[in-house]
C-alpha cells in the first residue's frame, strides 16, 4: 500500500486562510457593501431592500430573488430579531479568538426577514431558539467595531 499524495491537515489547530498576502479574514468590504460597513461606523446595520417588492435582504445580496431588480437600495434595519440558531464555541478557531471563549455564535432572524451570522451575548438573559435578540455594536477579538445580539 503506498502513501496518499495529498498531505492531510490538522485541521484542530487551525488553518490559515490566505490569498497571496492578502488575508481572508472577516473584514473585507467590496464595491457592494460598502455602505454596511459606513453603516457600522454610525452603529446603524444597513440591509440591501428592492424598492419595487419591498423586501429586504442580506447586505451582499445585488438582485432581488423575488423579482430579478438589481436597483436595490439600503435601509437601516429595525435592530430587533430573534434567536434562529446557535452553538457555543469553547474551542477558538484561532489564538486570536482564545480571550473570548466561550463565546456564542449564530443565526439572528431580524425582523426584517433577513438572517445574519453574528455573536451572541446572553445580556439579559440566557441565549435559546426563538429568544428576542435586539442589536448593539462591541468590539470584538478581532478589535472591529461589529454588530453583535443582545439575547434575553
Amino acid at each position: 500500500m503506498t502513501e496518499p499524495s495529498i498531505k492531510l491537515e490538522d485541521w484542530a489547530q487551525g488553518i490559515s486562510m490566505r490569498a497571496g498576502p492578502v488575508s481572508l479574514g472577516l473584514y473585507q468590504p467590496s464595491p457592494e457593501t460598502m455602505e454596511y460597513w459606513h453603516g457600522i461606523e454610525r452603529r446603524e446595520l444597513m440591509l440591501r431592500q428592492c424598492p419595487a417588492c419591498q423586501r429586504c435582504f442580506h447586505p451582499k445580496r445585488i438582485v432581488c430573488s423575488d423579482c430579478g431588480s438589481s436597483e436595490l437600495t439600503w435601509v437601516r434595519a429595525s435592530g430587533r430579531g430573534s434567536v434562529y440558531s446557535f452553538s457555543e464555541i469553547h474551542r477558538p478557531p484561532s489564538a486570536t479568538f482564545a480571550t473570548g471563549v466561550p463565546y456564542i455564535n449564530g443565526l439572528v432572524r431580524l425582523e426584517e426577514g433577513v438572517h445574519l451570522f453574528t455573536r451572541f451575548i446572553p445580556e439579559p438573559g440566557p441565549v435559546r431558539i426563538n429568544a428576542p435578540a435586539r442589536l448593539d455594536f462591541r468590539v470584538l477579538e478581532s478589535h472591529w467595531l461589529l454588530p453583535v445580539f443582545l439575547v434575553g
